[in-house]
């Protein structure tokens, strides 16, 4: 777990990472990719792709991530932006949801 405000490859960490390693889905402009979930934070997610990351993924582009192996199961979808593209990661930070602070 990584510490609060700890400073990763140049980066300002503001909540606390938990490691997870479990399946997960990525959407993005119409396409599903299975990844592995590999920390999660209450600001967003580190996901490792299981195949070489498509042209189409930019940084700042709009997706959503399931938290579940299965996604018919899952217990929601959270909308997502792309902050960070260094293949196989994806860093992913969550949007809030409509009347959350």
């Amino acid at each position: 777990m990584q510490q609060e405000g700890a400073d990763i490859m140049g980066e300002k960490r503001t909540s606390h990472r938990v490691g997870c390693f479990t399946k997960c889905f990525l959407y993005h402009d119409g396409a599903t990719y299975g990844c592995i979930l590999e920390n999660l934070s209450f600001s967003g997610a580190l996901i490792k792709m299981g195949r070489p990351l498509p042209d189409r993924l930019r940084q700042g582009d709009r997706c959503s991530l399931v938290l579940c192996g299965d996604p018919v199961i899952s217990p929601g979808e959270y909308n997502s932006t792309i902050a960070r593209l260094n293949f196989p990661r994806v860093g992913l930070h969550f949007q809030e949801r409509e009347g959350e602070a």
